[in-house]
């Protein structure tokens, strides 16, 4: 069949298709410039920090390691001040010991064990965002961009005019209502022999 036999409407949607497919290169392009694939903190990079002793207030049966901090036993964690109202705290964090299954993650907005909000997730890519209160902003439920085993895997909240914004190794997971207070990592085992490590912290603020 040569040109003059082909419709017309047929070389019209040929040429649209391709501009739009040029059109939707340019804009994914875009976006990764613009950060969606690389996502920006909020403000400067404040510190970075491997658990040292003299900024961390620990709690429970959490301790300082070579390179971190471990939780074991029942569970516990360590907080620290963010200092300032807007800011993006991540953490890296991954279980070290025992059979997979014990929930580790941030907490932010914490100003006593009865008012927090705080990030689990596990080995097995399970997440749960619960708040100090009982309310759970999301059960306990799988979701895919979560590494398994003792792979480590990094957490992060962006907290911008009392919303904050928690991703998963960079993904999006959901937005929560945040109160002033303290961020920090907690774990908790499920069964004995458990340990989480948690390898760095970052802070960056306004």
């Amino acid at each position: 069949m040569n040109n003059e036999q082909t419709p017309l409407w047929v070389w019209r949607s040929v040429r649209w298709g391709f501009l739009f497919l040029l059109f939707s290169i340019a804009g994914l392009i875009i976006a990764v410039a613009l950060g969606v694939a690389d996502p920006k903190p909020v403000g400067s990079l404040k510190w970075e920090d491997h658990f040292t002793p003299g900024r961390w207030e620990t709690f429970g049966e959490a301790a300082f390691v070579t390179g971190g901090l471990d939780v074991s036993g029942e569970g516990g964690g360590a907080i620290t001040a963010p200092e300032s109202a807007d800011f993006t705290f991540e953490v890296a964090a991954g279980q070290s010991a025992g059979e997979i299954g014990a929930a580790y993650g941030i907490v932010f907005g914490y100003p006593s064990l009865q008012r927090y909000t705080a990030v689990l997730i596990n080995g097995n890519g399970y997440v749960q965002v619960v708040s100090g209160d009982g309310r759970e902003w999301r059960q306990w439920s799988q979701w895919p961009n979560i590494l398994l085993g003792t792979e480590a895997n990094r957490l992060r909240v962006d907290v911008v005019n009392g919303e904050g914004l928690i991703r998963i190794n960079d993904e999006v997971l959901m937005t929560v209502p945040v109160h002033d207070g303290q961020v920090g990592v907690i774990a908790r085992a499920s069964t004995g022999g458990q340990t989480v490590r948690f390898g760095w912290a970052k802070l960056w603020g306004r």
